[in-house]
């Protein structure tokens, strides 16, 4: 019996290096579950067809054709970027319905040419002068939809402000090469809420506007974001939902109440570098460049960079309280550690980090890495 213990330490350390050698991870690397991310997709999607609303996720997120492959098992046909090579990236392969959900910039005219000759190109507008622009320069139709702010104070028209938005509509409704698709509005606030009740009051605030400009207009709305579409379960006047962190989630996400930690698909694993006893600490490899510099705030008001999550053979569990990110500079992270967690922690040992905000992550990495070992392509990637 007295050499139980040496037992477990060895079996215990030869499941770390079978790990280790499984994944072949050496340096920050993005591991991605693919069976929590499917499950995430398959949940949204059945809520919008439960909900009576098109579904266009939001690619912003993953920027990957292989994930994406994982929205058409599910039946999605119609999608929502962030840029025009991201469009173009998609259209490349086979979506044929894009969203460029940011007010289009007229100097990328000659590339929105080439691809509206391919797929259904939808932009974003906010101003007349631009709409001018984009119809004496159209070689083919694209569909534009007028951009609301609904008091999130990034782009878009005031929600409210009737008088601009049906001056712009009527500069859409004279062009030629343009079609009004209808509104589209972000509610980028609800990420400043900390509680699933708190989303759902702001949520159903900003329906309520968009209710009120859908019986002057009956035209499509499109309404995105993540916390507001995992909590809700209705959406009023709203045609259309393009939410996108949904397919990872993230410890924001979780902090919001828009998900269980356990629907959290993705984790960075880092290695630890150094021990620092006096003040139990841990150095790892994995810091802005990484994470990003995204944070919380915990109850005593320090800052926060990602959690720490318990290590599994099939790759994390549950995070390990009083462990997280404290601090990041470019390369380096500092890990804040308990007692018990540092002891049990060994250079050299990778930790899996839950991400503040994943798609800051998944866009610093560039790739993924499945449990099964896989490379995992991203945009980033073919950019390079």
């Amino acid at each position: 019996m007295k050499y139980d213990w040496l037992l477990y330490y060895y079996i215990s350390l030869l499941s770390k290096v079978k790990y280790l050698i499984m994944l072949g991870i050496t340096s920050p690397t993005l591991v991605i579950n693919e069976a929590i991310a499917r499950k995430n997709i398959k949940r949204m999607v059945n809520k919008a067809n439960q909900a009576g609303v098109e579904f266009r996720p939001h690619f912003k997120t993953h920027q990957s054709k292989f994930i994406s492959e994982l929205f058409k098992q599910q039946g999605v046909t119609s999608i929502t970027v962030s840029s025009i090579q991201m469009a173009k990236y998609f259209i490349e392969h086979g979506w044929l319905d894009v969203t460029i959900a940011f007010p289009f910039n007229i100097l990328e005219i000659d590339l929105l040419n080439s691809l509206s000759v391919k797929a259904k190109i939808n932009i974003l507008v906010v101003d007349g002068d631009v709409v001018k622009l984009l119809d004496n320069k159209l070689d083919n139709k694209v569909y534009a939809y007028i951009e609301l702010d609904a008091d999130y104070g990034r782009s878009g028209i005031p929600i409210t402000n009737i008088e601009r938005i049906q001056s712009l509509k009527m500069n859409i409704d004279l062009a030629t090469n343009i079609e009004f698709a209808g509104f589209y509005t972000h509610a980028g606030h609800t990420y400043k809420c900390r509680d699933a009740g708190q989303v759902r009051t702001l949520a159903k605030n900003i329906i309520q506007q968009l209710s009120e400009l859908y019986k002057l207009y009956k035209s499509p709305i499109c309404f995105g974001d993540t916390p507001s579409c995992s909590v809700l379960d209705s959406f009023g006047s709203v045609s259309q939902i393009s939410p996108g962190n949904f397919v990872f989630y993230d410890w924001m996400q979780h902090k919001i109440g828009a998900c269980e930690e356990s629907d959290i698909a993705v984790a960075l694993f880092c290695p630890v570098v150094a021990k620092y006893g006096d003040r139990n600490e841990l150095l790892i490899h994995g810091g802005a460049v990484h994470l990003s510099k995204e944070y919380l705030v915990r109850e005593n008001g320090d800052y926060y960079f990602g959690v720490v999550a318990d290590k599994k053979d099939n790759g994390w569990g549950v995070s390990l309280p009083g462990n997280y990110v404290k601090s990041i500079s470019q390369e380096h992270g500092i890990i804040s550690c308990t007692d018990d967690f540092f002891e049990s922690v060994e250079v050299g040992d990778l930790l899996p980090i839950l991400p503040i905000h994943s798609c800051l992550t998944a866009d610093l990495m560039g790739s993924y890495l499945s449990l099964e070992g896989n490379r995992i392509d991203h945009l980033s990637s073919q950019l390079k």
